[in-house]
């Protein structure tokens, strides 16, 4: 949750602001067509261009991050007849300085066979065998081809309102697509909850599409569209710090991953004079050490926190998540539980550091993070601090609850049609909560049991515009602890910060946070992070 998590507001949104039109069946196109080239944009930044290619019997295409640094290639082999998807392969690789995939093997590489009720999944974590519906399509987030494959499955299946099945790649679950017709060259498609507008000409080729609510755009471009790499994320030291920065990896042997990250350490720091070190713990969805995500450029707080720490004397060691940067995926089925385990390791990792004071380690945990890090601290006693931001106090089937009634309450839905909408919500999302490990727990586990056992110092920073993780959570975590017999608690509830911990007066969720003048942390919330981190920690 430390973005809005794109699976907690589920596919019934789609119906929201739409009206209905009666699209008729067609059928798929049967000729090669020329390749075509597709720039997805967030504002003026590129997050990925795509060039791909339709046959009769094959959809393929090369989809290119520039910010991510990789380019993955994917194929989707389609049935005769019916057009639907009988098989598919993918293989992502680093981006090359020219624009194209480096040479070498591919940093990930999966295969997907599609029989009936069953996909066979294989690639370098083995053969996996798992039940998903008939006509389950393969997706590739971010692919205006597979987009357009989506409406043409949808057409062929006829009806104004039409749910598909897709499985993305490198994942044990399906989600929905749910297709609304708003006439024959336009729908809407929510996909795990995010809505997608889509324009397509007569022949069913795509012909642009936007997601209103994260600004993003899928414009159609001409073939010869150079890539232009962008520079890897620069996780030095700014100039004249008072502190190193240096790449490391983390081995979770448990958990058969092994995570990249950075370590800032102070420049005085030694064998003979170790200082604390603080580890930072990311929120849901696919962020880098910095809590950076493509679809927020320029949001780095971890590196803020990292500075604003190490200027006190404190270590600080953050993490990709997996499958991010140049961390391995591992298992895809992984929950809240696993990620604990990579913050264990983490810890290990750091005690056998002779420039680490082994007895003043704490944790920092954002969102989901902020969940994970009690976890991890009710079975390590020698940890001396937690920081809890925007930490959750409920169970994340009734905070998607609160999530949705905020989105409908934003879009103007009136009062009398929030209860269908909600019900209809729930039906699609219990769906994903089915399939998906990771939302299985999350949506089950309590906070609270846990909190309530813990023996050492917290601080809770809450800020009062956070939709997403509502303020009275802060209090009810508090509360919890204390009633755990550990006393040592402080809240701080700061105004006009939202669930990023940025200056927010409104804390919109429908697209509010794309629209924000800045996206640096609050100052207040690095203030107080530091100042109470300072005086546990530092001698």
């Amino acid at each position: 949750m430390s973005h809005l998590h794109p699976l907690l507001v589920a596919a019934a949104m789609a119906t929201i602001g739409t009206r209905s039109a009666g699209a008729q069946p067609a059928t798929l196109a049967g000729t090669t067509a020329p390749e075509v080239t597709f720039v997805v944009l967030l504002g003026k930044d590129t997050l990925a261009v795509e060039r791909y290619t339709r046959t009769a019997t094959a959809l393929s295409g090369q989809l290119t991050s520039p910010s991510q640094r990789i380019v993955q290639s994917w194929r989707i082999d389609l049935a005769p007849g019916d057009g639907r998807a009988s098989g598919a392969r993918t293989a992502v690789s680093p981006l090359g300085d020219d624009g194209n995939a480096a040479s070498g093997k591919p940093l990930q590489s999966v295969a997907v066979s599609l029989v009936g009720d069953s996909a066979v999944l294989s690639g370098d974590g083995g053969e996996r065998r798992i039940a998903v519906p008939a006509g389950t399509l393969p997706y590739v987030n971010l692919s205006a081809g597979v987009l357009e494959q989506i409406l043409r499955q949808a057409r062929s299946v006829g009806g104004d309102q039409v749910t598909l099945s897709l499985l993305p790649f490198g994942s044990l679950q399906t989600i929905p697509a749910a297709v609304r017709w708003s006439g024959p060259d336009s729908a809407a498609i929510s996909i795990g909850g995010a809505e997608l507008h889509a324009q397509l000409d007569a022949d069913g080729s795509l012909l642009g599409a936007e997601v209103p609510s994260q600004g993003a755009r899928f414009v159609r471009a001409s073939g010869d569209l150079k890539v232009e790499p962008v520079a890897p994320p620069d996780y030095s030291a700014p100039p004249g710090a008072p502190y190193t920065a240096t790449d490391v990896t983390v081995r979770n042997e448990v958990g058969g991953v092994t995570l990249a990250g950075t370590l800032t350490v102070p420049r005085d720091a030694s064998s003979s004079a170790p200082v604390p070190a603080v580890v930072l713990i990311t929120g849901s969805g696919s962020q880098d050490r910095d809590s950076a995500t493509p679809l927020l450029p320029g949001y780095a707080p971890f590196r803020e926190i990292a500075d604003s720490l190490g200027r006190r004397g404190i270590a600080v060691l953050r993490l990709d998540d997996r499958g991010v940067g140049g961390s391995q995926r591992g298992d895809p089925g992984a929950t809240s539980e696993d990620f604990a385990g990579d913050i264990r390791a983490a810890l290990a990792f750091l005690r056998q550091r002779p420039e680490i004071d082994p007895a003043r380690l704490a944790l920092a945990g954002h969102s989901e993070g902020a969940m994970i890090a009690p976890m991890v601290a009710v079975s390590d006693s020698a940890l001396a601090a937690i920081v809890l931001m925007a930490a959750p106090s409920r169970s994340g089937r009734v905070i998607s609850d609160a999530q949705v009634a905020q989105v409908m309450k934003e879009r103007g839905v009136p009062a009398a049609e929030r209860d269908s909408l909600a019900r209809l919500n729930d039906r699609e999302r219990e769906k994903m909560v089915a399939a998906s490990p990771w939302l299985k727990f999350f949506f089950s586990y309590d906070p609270l049991p846990t909190a309530r056992r813990l023996r050492l110092p917290v601080l809770i920073i809450q800020g009062e515009t956070d939709h997403q993780v509502s303020p009275d959570q802060a209090g009810e975590l508090a509360a919890a602890i204390r009633a755990g017999g550990d006393e040592d608690v402080t809240v701080k509830l700061i105004p006009e910060v939202n669930h990023l911990l940025v200056h927010d007066p409104s804390g919109a969720l429908d697209g509010g946070y794309g629209s924000l003048a800045s996206l640096k942390v609050e100052p207040a919330v690095l203030g107080a992070i530091a100042d109470w981190l300072s005086a546990r920690l530092v001698r």
